[in-house]
């Protein structure tokens, strides 16, 4: 075993399990977050009034309701903010269920924490990308209208599809993506950047050494990371935090075969 031969910075908060992975195989990884997430409270969603009865967010999951999500934040956001709770039953709380939702989604974390909120129910399609999840929504033939829930800084592929292939867009801005630059004093052998929004975040307080490798968690950070740098940008083998980790690994363990 390795004993921190190596040094990278996570610009994402990362599980204990991936940190202890990338340990037992001597890479140390330091985490700052370069973005925040920040609830946005929409009462076209959740109702004016306090109290379960006046919240009529449970109808809009309801078939035949298609809603589309690009980002685990926004479903992270939909149960701490919006989902509640139902009423008492035999003195117990019941929580909010969505057993008729049909979902479309990007893959990844973001498919994972879809079938986490809403356990059992349909997918009706999943992709790395937005533009991908777009065409394969377009190929079912059968969706005429979604809601879409992002964030501030969603991109427009999706959307734009869409819209251009006839389908109706409801857009529910649910967080917002504030940038939390940080002066970073060290240097590292290598640097996790799983969006672009962290890049630019990032790069406004920071220069990344020549000798730093980039890691980027798919094509659009990449590309976002190929506009600021012409440092080496490793694009991880799917958009997932453990792919991302793995990725670093076998690179640093590695390494000459990339030279």
């Amino acid at each position: 075993m390795l004993n921190d031969k190596y040094r990278i910075l996570s610009t994402r908060h990362l599980t204990d399990s991936s940190i202890a992975v990338a340990g037992d195989n001597g890479i140390r990884i330091d985490v700052q977050d370069f973005i925040q997430i920040k609830p946005v409270i929409l009462p076209s969603l959740k109702g004016n009034q306090p109290g379960w009865n006046d919240t009529h967010i449970s109808n809009i999951f309801q078939a035949p309701n298609v809603s589309v999500f690009t980002s685990a934040n926004a479903l992270n956001v939909l149960k701490q903010n919006y989902f509640g709770v139902r009423g008492l039953r035999n003195g117990l709380r019941t929580v909010f269920l969505t057993d008729n939702a049909r979902i479309c989604c990007i893959s990844g974390k973001t498919l994972e924490k879809a079938k986490a909120v809403f356990p059992g129910v349909e997918i009706l399609a999943s992709s790395p990308y937005g533009s991908e999840l777009a065409a394969a929504m377009i190929a079912l033939g059968n969706i005429s209208e979604v809601n879409f829930y992002c964030g501030t800084q969603r991109r427009h592929e999706l959307p734009d599809a869409l819209k251009q292939a006839g389908i109706t867009v409801n857009e529910f801005v649910i967080y917002e993506n504030i940038p939390a630059p940080a002066v970073v004093a060290d240097d590292y052998d290598g640097i996790l950047f799983f969006s672009p929004s962290a890049v630019k975040s990032y790069l406004s307080a920071n220069r990344i050494n020549s000798k730093t490798v980039c890691f980027a968690i798919g094509r659009t950070t990449a590309t976002e990371l190929r506009e600021h740098t012409d440092n080496k940008i490793i694009m991880s083998t799917n958009i997932s935090e453990d792919s991302m980790v793995q990725t670093a690994i076998f690179y640093f363990n590695n390494i000459n075969c990339y030279e």
